[in-house]
């Protein structure tokens, strides 16, 4: 079959690693090509070839409406030319315009709606109800689109994350000779990092293990000025992006998820892949989809610092805990390989 995915791009994110995992399961099988708005960085490996639009994102408000037309113009001149069998679109900057330009286009939501740019939000009830098929990748998150915005073409697929893979990259060898707990993402408020910050503050695992974020992003000066705030910036180390994460997870003591809202969080199950212990706050929406309390990790109150740091001190100080939650780790995503999911996928072209 002629597949398109089509995403603004393929820089770091959970959406784009969905995309990559994706293309690379299909493309041994199908004729795979990746619609992207920009091109400028692509971080993540892919199958199938790459075509560029170049209509690229836009801070302006009013150029955020007009794209949305103006991409939906391309893309129906591209799928009249190459005649896919299916189309698959993620993320709202292309499930918008390639509903608008292909009735049968079958859109990936990945994060919580409310949590949308608001611009796009009161689109979402009028766009998506034409889309053959709407793919919501945490049960919850189809749960908020039929309930708040009244769609009847909803699925659930979760992530895919490819294990064995995983497994070969995290014996990599790192540059850290100390214990350490880990978190990963974008340096952003969703990702909760000000929060993790003062819960590793609090906790007595501080005299022990150090803390490692990953990552780039716009609240990078305001997390290092509060780690100097509390005197322990010889403790939590900012990293910036690294290269091969899954080498990271591996040698992690604890790895802490503390978002105030995700989709299904691609960190956290990468984490479980590489038999790390976890934490992670139970945000909307994701985590307690993926976490079974006290078997593969601990879920904790959304944004309760003070259970984050008990959590923190509780699975440090328990070692039969931890080994608990590294032999469950892997096997509680192995349903999430990617040729499984991937069927999951196809499978849509006759639903």
């Amino acid at each position: 079959m002629k597949i398109a995915f089509v995403i603004h791009s393929l820089t770091q994110g959970g959406a784009e690693r969905a995309v990559s995992n994706l293309s690379l399961a299909m493309q041994h099988e199908h004729d795979v090509t990746i619609i992207l708005f920009d091109t400028n960085k692509i971080s993540y490996p892919y199958g199938g070839k790459i075509h560029d639009l170049n209509v690229h994102a836009s801070s302006s408000k009013a150029m955020k409406i007009i794209n949305i037309f103006k991409r939906a113009s391309l893309l129906k001149k591209l799928y009249k030319q190459e005649q896919f069998d299916l189309v698959f679109a993620f993320l709202e900057s292309a499930g918008y315009p390639s509903t608008l330009a292909y009735k049968d286009t079958i859109v990936s939501v990945r994060d919580n709606p409310s949590s949308l740019p608001k611009i796009y939000q009161p689109f979402l009830s009028r766009i998506y109800p034409r889309a053959k098929k709407v793919v919501a990748c945490a049960k919850a998150i189809e749960e908020i689109l039929i309930r708040e915005h009244g769609l009847k073409n909803t699925i659930t697929i979760q992530n895919a994350i490819d294990i064995q893979r995983a497994q070969q990259l995290s014996q990599e060898t790192i540059d850290v000779h100390t214990p350490f707990i880990l978190a990963a993402g974008r340096l952003a408020p969703q990702k909760g990092f000000d929060l993790l910050i003062d819960a590793y503050a609090n906790s007595s695992s501080k005299k022990h293990v150090d803390l490692i974020i990953l990552g780039k992003g716009q609240e990078r000066e305001a997390l290092q000025a509060q780690i100097n705030s509390h005197g322990l910036s010889s403790k939590i180390q900012l990293k910036g992006s690294v290269d091969n994460p899954f080498a990271y997870y591996s040698k992690a003591s604890t790895f802490v998820l503390s978002s105030r809202h995700e989709g299904f969080p691609n960190i956290l199950i990468e984490a479980l892949a590489c038999a790390c212990p976890a934490i992670a706050f139970d945000c909307p929406t994701g985590p307690n989809e993926i976490i079974e309390h006290n078997q593969n990790g601990l879920l904790v109150e959304t944004e309760n610092v003070q259970a984050l740091t008990t959590a923190i001190d509780e699975l440090h100080k328990d070692e039969q805990l931890q080994e608990k939650f590294r032999r469950n780790a892997s096997q509680s995503v192995q349903r999430l390989e990617p040729q499984k999911i991937a069927a999951e996928w196809l499978k849509l072209k006759n639903n």
